[in-house]
């Protein structure tokens, strides 16, 4: 059976999963994630909760419109972050500052920034944050050679795939990142090759993504 035809059947569903609906717009769109963690921090009333929240919407904010040289700051994260990525059965530790800021700015510097939630659920407890998504990346095809397609290195793709992420947290009035962990699903790889008319760049997602990270202040 087709991903779009359970989709279908499932939402007849009595249920709040946004993994079982699948209700996935076909075009990507990088301020759809911005939109929903806005309108889960509207939602959400415990203090502790909402610093934590602000935290990690400004930190996913500035990862994705390229400012990654201002994630790894005292005013969001502590001195020694910890980070377990998954990637295709493969995982990448990173300890340290400089490590960690070393992944966001291979991210940045190959061009692949640009990325985002289709749909996804999410929690926010006094330990940190917990999503699990549809998670899209824009990627530049040349970035594919070890990916089990042949991809064209002068187009870009959407790479989609379920992704779980825990993001950990200090307490406090002023939390700060702690750790990611983040295991994907590596039997939920899709690649599709876009148009040039339907490529999100680097550049387009700041313009796009300007008016959230104006808002999103951790006070």
């Amino acid at each position: 059976m087709k991903s779009e035809e359970i989709a279908k059947m499932n939402a007849a569903l009595d249920t709040d999963d946004a993994l079982t609906l699948m209700r996935v717009d076909p075009k990507f769109d990088v301020t759809e994630w911005p939109r929903q963690v806005e309108l889960f921090l509207t939602r959400t009333q415990n203090p502790l909760h909402r610093a934590i929240l602000k935290n990690y919407f400004r930190h996913l904010l500035l990862e994705v419109s390229g400012y990654w040289d201002q994630i790894i700051v005292p005013e969001l994260t502590i001195d020694e972050p910890m980070y377990r990525v998954g990637d295709r059965r493969e995982m990448e530790v990173l300890s340290g500052k400089a490590a960690v800021e070393g992944f966001y700015r291979r991210a940045f510097e190959t061009r692949q920034n640009v990325m985002g939630a289709r749909t996804m659920n999410m929690g926010v407890e006094d330990y940190g944050v917990t999503t699990e998504a549809v998670w899209t990346h824009v990627v530049p095809g040349v970035c594919l050679k070890e990916h089990v397609i042949d991809a064209d290195p002068h187009a870009h793709y959407l790479m989609t795939h379920h992704l779980f992420q825990i993001f950990s947290y200090t307490r406090g009035t002023k939390p700060k990142l702690i750790s990611e962990r983040i295991y994907d699903d590596p039997e939920s790889y899709s690649y599709v090759k876009l148009a040039p008319a339907d490529v999100v760049t680097p550049e387009m997602a700041r313009e796009q993504l300007a008016p959230f990270l104006a808002r999103a202040t951790l006070d």
